[in-house]
């Protein structure tokens, strides 16, 4: 693995971490992460080509961000059939919800700099 690519990463990450500061359990889901990594996994084993080609590569990407947004559609329709007058849980509801996006571009965002440290350099 190219020393750009993993300084990349940890750039990314770091700034998104300090962008949330002492927010950052707020941020954890883990059902939200299985369901988005878990697409992300399937949509990559559906693709064809070496284990981690491009191309299974950018199927699992795109597949993070497919599950990210379904799982938030999922988590709407949830909230929507439950929320029985109880305001007060409104919000945390929906900033879970919204997880599932976040982390799928989150994955999108990875792999995508790994696709471009393969192809320029």
């Amino acid at each position: 693995m190219k020393i750009n690519l993993i300084l990349g990463i940890v750039v990314f990450f770091g700034l998104a971490t300090l962008s949330i500061g002492e927010n950052i359990p707020a941020f954890w889901d883990t059902a939200c992460l299985l369901i988005v990594g878990g697409g992300a996994l399937c949509f990559g084993l559906s693709a064809s080509g070496s284990f981690f080609s491009n191309s299974r590569l950018v199927a699992a990407s795109e597949g993070a961000v497919i599950s990210g947004w379904l799982g938030s559609i999922t988590g709407a329709v949830l909230i929507a059939g439950n929320i029985n007058g109880n305001w007060e849980a409104l919000g945390p509801a929906i900033a879970v919800m919204l997880l599932t996006v976040l982390y799928g571009y989150f994955i999108k965002a990875v792999i995508k700099m790994i696709l471009i440290s393969r192809n320029h350099g």
